[in-house]
């Protein structure tokens, strides 16, 4: 009597637990439309540099923005950064050169899949490129306007000087190699 109530409560609770993870798994029609990953691109943004000291070089703060557009255009914005800044700073004793990216960063109802990288393109006052350094930056669904941790990097010692002397605006371009996919986005739940 014993052994058969125990099969039979196991035989219930296996049924139940198939039961349970069949209905654990169904999908509704919004939920298969929040996961859909779509392409999206960077419109490439330009940055005056200017100096603030002998030993430091910022960007002119005049509104620019970074957006990730989908594929309807300008008014299609799935997230972007503010209140950019890109730096130079020079160890005169050294001659190390440092470049450093901050920004507030924004969820426009998406989320990268991955961080949102980018090329950022130092050029001189005509326009000639000098020097590159491709970085990528975390947005979540919950940042609205959030202050991003600076990201530093180091420009080699050999073009540094010459770098940090002819900077004369900075590009910010959509990241593309060769192999790489395209950066994909999802809505936000």
């Amino acid at each position: 009597m014993i052994i058969k109530l125990t099969l039979r409560t196991a035989l219930i609770g296996l049924s139940l637990s198939v039961a349970l993870g069949a209905r654990a798994q169904t999908i509704t029609p919004n939920q298969v439309i929040s996961d859909v990953a779509e392409s999206v691109s960077l419109e490439p943004t330009i940055f005056e540099i200017v100096p603030i000291t002998s030993t430091l070089k910022e960007t002119l703060q005049t509104g620019q923005q970074l957006i990730w557009l989908g594929k309807e255009g300008p008014n299609d914005r799935r997230f972007g950064a503010t209140k950019i800044s890109v730096l130079f700073l020079r160890n005169k004793a050294t001659g190390e050169v440092q470049m450093t990216f901050a920004a507030h960063v924004s969820s426009l109802g998406y989320r990268p899949m991955d961080e949102a990288k980018f090329n950022t393109i130092v050029r001189t006052k005509s326009g000639a490129s000098i020097y590159s350094w491709s970085l990528g930056i975390l947005i979540r669904c919950a940042d609205k306007d959030w202050p991003m941790a600076p990201v530093t990097h180091d420009v080699p010692n050999d073009i540094a000087t010459n770098v940090f002397n002819n900077v004369g605006t900075v590009e910010i371009a959509e990241y593309r190699e060769p192999n790489n996919p395209r950066l994909r986005a999802r809505r936000c739940q």
